[in-house]
């Protein structure tokens, strides 16, 4: 590679371990002006480590990186702010406790004549980034009263309020539905022909043939090749091949066999309603069922499952679990009844950061680990976690390890091991392969699988619709918080364009 009028970013043999295992192991990675550039790899491949040396978070044990043909050392997060390197993180960094315009502006307030802040700039200003981008978000909300989505679109804001020469995305449509992709890709087509260079993190493989110029591939710390338009056809399979190091992987999702459900019904909702989130929804979860949740962001349906977890109380409605009224009026009573959540939000709501992996896994299920005594025992704490970091294939140095220092993805499949230890009768959960890669997937998949097959109900939300239609029995379609749609395996409409039209029909 070489330095050039073209090449915004050129980062060479960039090396990078932490607590002496090597996660970056000589990386040579590029970007020119006005280029979409992905960087795709499994879970604790190095792309979020390699694009975080780049904003200044972590700083690198090995190799040179210049950025505009000169050498920078980009020691801090000031650093790149000053180079204009702008990222948006896979968790949202914001400040809960303080003001959407009060994040955006953080470290960058503005200041009236006298020095005071001028709260009333920052809030206008804050409003035209967010119509820019198309967003319409209350900018004197508090972030802690806001959903994961708006976080996103905050942190993007709070971005491209420096007017990034250089904008990186990671993961940031994790959370986003469909038609925000969408639109999401209309600003960023936009900023490209105006000669931004954007690095783009996803684990999507149809997001990243649709939107990207070039495609690098990380695997163990080491680039595994470089797919770039120019020279041919972005092609799903041989991305994710390359990714896996494996050749039998067709695509994303895989076609499978789903039996019948069971007759018995686990959980039946009856006219359950929230003044403004959802009205009457109403539908069983059967024995060796999995039931899929589709519609728009903002449809209710996270509230609905907050509603039946006890996380939210429910205004109007029902709920009974094996024939017998359950008022989930917290979630240790919903527990208690075989009812358990996997949220979306797994830093906030699902993981307890600066502890142990294997804390972490057991904390849900601590009477599951007592020994005759009462008392934890830690043979068997240790291998229950053991067993899930194997079934899962956590990228990890042992049970051992803090939760904060693993990938996103890996944290993720904490968070479902603590759940599926527990061993709930309705498994209700949001968004399970967030931030997960291709294969992680389907593990996931083929565990939720198993669990169905011991006779337990699952109830999945996912904005990806082609993942419903592979695990699902019937999806039942939620729009502006009301059923609109329920449709079995066996209907004509079980496609994903028939699910799309129902979504966008009403």
């Amino acid at each position: 590679m070489e330095i050039n009028g073209s090449k915004l970013l050129l980062m060479k043999n960039i090396q990078k371990g932490f607590n002496g295992v090597p996660v970056l192991k000589g990386i040579d990675f590029e970007v020119n002006y006005g280029e979409n550039v992905a960087i795709i790899g499994s879970n604790g491949a190095g792309k979020s480590t390699l694009m975080n040396i780049l904003a200044g978070v972590h700083h690198a044990d090995g190799g040179e990186i210049y950025f505009e043909g000169k050498k920078v050392d980009i020691h801090d997060p000031n650093v790149a702010e000053r180079l204009r390197i702008g990222m948006v993180h896979q968790e949202p960094s914001l400040c809960e406790n303080m003001k959407v315009y009060e994040n955006i502006f953080l470290n960058r307030e503005l200041r009236n004549s006298y020095g005071m802040l001028d709260r009333g700039r920052m809030r206008e200003e804050s409003r035209k980034v967010m119509e820019s981008l198309g967003f319409e978000i209350e900018v004197d909300k508090k972030v802690r009263d806001i959903n994961l989505v708006s976080k996103v679109i905050v942190s993007i804001a709070k971005a491209m309020l420096m007017d990034p020469k250089l904008l990186i995305l990671d993961e940031v449509t994790a959370a986003l539905n469909q038609k925000e992709v969408e639109h999401l890709f209309e600003i960023i087509c936009g900023l490209r022909e105006k000669g931004l260079g954007i690095v783009f993190i996803s684990h999507k493989i149809r997001e990243i043939v649709q939107i990207c110029d070039r495609v690098a591939v990380l695997r163990d710390g080491l680039e595994a090749g470089v797919f770039d338009k120019k020279t041919g056809i972005l092609n799903e399979k041989d991305i994710i091949n390359l990714m896996l190091g494996e050749t039998e992987w067709k695509g994303e999702y895989s076609q499978r066999e789903m039996a019948d459900h069971g007759e018995t019904a686990l959980l039946s909702i009856q006219g359950l309603s929230r003044n403004g989130m959802f009205q009457d929804i109403t539908f069983n979860v059967y024995e060796s069922e999995i039931i899929g949740l589709a519609g728009l962001k903002g449809s209710g349906i996270t509230e609905l499952m907050y509603s039946i977890f006890g996380i939210m109380q429910y205004d109007e409605g029902s709920l009974q679990m094996r024939g017998e009224f359950m008022k989930a009026s917290c979630p240790q009573e919903a527990i208690r009844r075989g009812v358990c959540m996997i949220t979306n939000d797994r830093q906030g709501e699902g993981l307890a950061m600066g502890l142990p992996i294997e804390n972490n896994i057991l904390i849900a299920s601590l009477d599951k680990a007592k020994d005759k005594t009462g008392l934890i025992s830690d043979p068997l704490s240790n291998a229950a976690s053991k067993d899930y970091i194997t079934k899962l294939q956590v990228k990890t140095t042992g049970p051992s390890q803090q939760v904060q220092f693993l990938s996103g993805g890996n944290q993720q499949k904490v968070v479902i091991a603590k759940w599926l230890l527990r061993d709930s009768d309705v498994i209700l959960i949001d968004e399970p392969t967030r931030g997960i890669d291709i294969k992680a997937k389907n593990e996931i998949y083929n565990l939720l699988l198993q669990e169905k097959s011991k006779n337990k109900g699952i109830v999945i939300y996912s904005p990806e619709t082609r993942e419903l239609l592979n695990v699902c029995n019937r999806i039942i379609v939620i729009d502006r918080g009301r059923i609109v749609a329920e449709i079995s395996r066996t209907d004509p409409d079980f496609t994903e364009k028939g699910i799309l039209e129902i979504m966008h029909s009403y």
